[in-house]
């Protein structure tokens, strides 16, 4: 079946990509590799279901189209000159049964989602929250044991959308219709009743080749949430490049070692490893033209990060880097015998064939084999492709702790706790490049590029912008910017 539609998208992409659009009635296609039904308490969230979070139960700050955080349940908020303490005056506005939002509501929700939070990814980040206090009137103050200088971005966030009695407030309301979100934006509230916009977006979760064959039959207007190992359903389906709009985001994409023994508790094994990797031939694969190689385990170009060395391979050539790699593995292997398989997890899909196919031949270029496995199986490798939830250095250190891989460092962790709790800024940077330097020094991870978000874009359709978080709220569909 899904051979099929791929084939049959491949013959109307084109005719289905020059049809008018209805701005006022928008189908938006969310990609999920196994959907599930689209739901906003569900933790956690599905791709979908974070876009229906984020349109009905906004949280104190959001995301605006173009990814800067703007205001939302607060229309403003200040910043204590300690960093510890966050004022947010709230705006006056209704829940979605029409009740007015109180400060005590906000902070007796916000102080709930943080207690759930707490075990998700964002739980370290968390840590240092002390007490949520409403305060006089519209305001509701958050006060911290330690700076957290990301805490806006953590908190536009969609697990962050508060929600009072199983009601959000907006800035859209939902309505499931045959199986689909049907979502309507709120205009200003008369005499205490919520008011509805006639414009509509109707939410959908499909699987990669199924979206993709809606949108080559004008049967939808905008698909979301393509990754990389989507993206040679594009070139099968002749792909109109017109359509399909590229989000720089920055976060971790390469393998992370999540099994020790004998060969991969020898660091100098796993550089030779990183150094097997033709990272430009990988990437050139995708025909995207943009796709970066990286070599440092967070971006260069990212604030509060100190300067860091690359490797010291990486003024080598791809040539001269497998010449020094299988020199070590070999010399490993004569005086350890022969290395089994290296189990190497990746995403399903015709993405992930293709980038194993070119890891599997760079490893055996160094006299490595390997096979490749689901993430649900035992692995030794691990392939990450994470979008950054903050802009810190913190937060890619924390992908590579111990929590996620027994090759890691405790002292980098502990660096990494100390920097969470430092109170004075150029110390947090300092103890961040300490940690960093330490897990390069561990070679736990193979950094291999950016990652890469895509969507596939009907022509004429307002108020969708590219930016760094490859997030497109929906409220701002359909919609001239402002």
């Amino acid at each position: 079946m899904m051979r099929g539609l791929v084939l049959l998208a491949g013959t109307a992409l084109l005719a289905g990509c020059s049809g008018g659009i209805d701005n006022n009635r928008l189908r938006v296609d969310v990609i999920e590799d196994s959907p599930r039904e689209i739901a906003v308490g569900r933790m956690p969230l599905s791709p979908a279901s974070a876009y229906l979070r984020t349109a009905t139960a906004q949280g104190l700050v959001a995301f605006d189209a173009e990814g800067r955080v703007v205001p939302a349940l607060a229309s403003r908020w200040i910043v204590t000159d300690d960093e510890l303490g966050y004022i947010f005056r709230l705006q006056k506005t209704r829940w979605n049964n029409g009740r007015e939002v109180s400060s005590a509501e906000v902070a007796a929700a916000l102080r709930s989602r943080i207690n759930e939070l707490g075990r998700s990814r964002f739980g370290s980040e968390l840590a240092n929250v002390n007490r949520i206090l409403p305060m006089t009137g519209k305001v509701v103050e958050i006060r911290l044991n330690a700076p957290i200088p990301n805490l806006l971005e953590l908190l536009a966030q969609p697990e962050f959308g508060l929600i009072n009695k199983a009601n959000g407030s907006g800035p859209m309301i939902a309505e499931r219709i045959a199986g689909n979100m049907h979502l309507r934006n709120r205009l200003e509230e008369i005499d205490g009743s919520i008011e509805l916009d006639d414009k509509r977006v109707i939410l959908a979760a499909h699987r990669p080749s199924r979206s993709l064959a809606r949108f080559a039959l004008g049967q939808t207007d905008l698909v979301l949430n393509g990754r990389f190992e989507h993206l040679p359903l594009l070139t099968a389906t002749d792909g109109n490049e017109a359509g399909t709009r590229f989000d720089a985001v920055p976060g971790l994409f390469g393998l992370l070692f999540v099994a020790d023994g004998p060969f991969l508790s020898n660091s100098a094994n796993r550089e030779a490893i990183a150094m097997a990797i033709d990272r430009p031939r990988l990437l050139t694969s995708f025909k995207i033209t943009d796709w970066r190689e990286t070599l440092t385990l967070a971006p260069e170009t990212l604030k509060n990060r100190e300067q860091i060395a690359r490797p010291d391979w990486a003024s080598l050539n791809v040539a001269q880097r497998k010449e020094s790699a299988r020199a070590t593995i070999a010399a490993w292997e004569a005086a350890n015998g022969d290395v089994r398989p290296l189990r190497i997890a990746m995403p399903r899909g015709t993405g992930g064939r293709i980038a194993f196919a070119r890891i599997h031949s760079d490893l055996a270029a160094i006299g490595l084999d390997a096979e490749r496995v689901t993430y649900s199986q035992p692995a030794d490798l691990v392939l990450i492709d994470k979008v950054a939830d903050i802009s810190s250095p913190g937060w890619y250190l924390d992908q590579l702790s111990c929590n996620a891989t027994p090759i890691c460092s405790s002292k980098a962790d502990q660096l990494l706790d100390a920097a969470r709790v430092a109170t004075v800024r150029e110390e947090r940077i300092r103890l961040w490049g300490e940690a960093e330097r330490e897990l390069i020094a561990t070679r736990n991870f193979i950094p291999i590029a950016n990652p890469v978000r895509w969507s596939l874009v009907r022509n004429g359709l307002l108020g969708f912008a590219q930016n760094p978080r490859g997030w497109h709220p929906l409220q701002y569909l359909g919609r001239e910017p402002t």
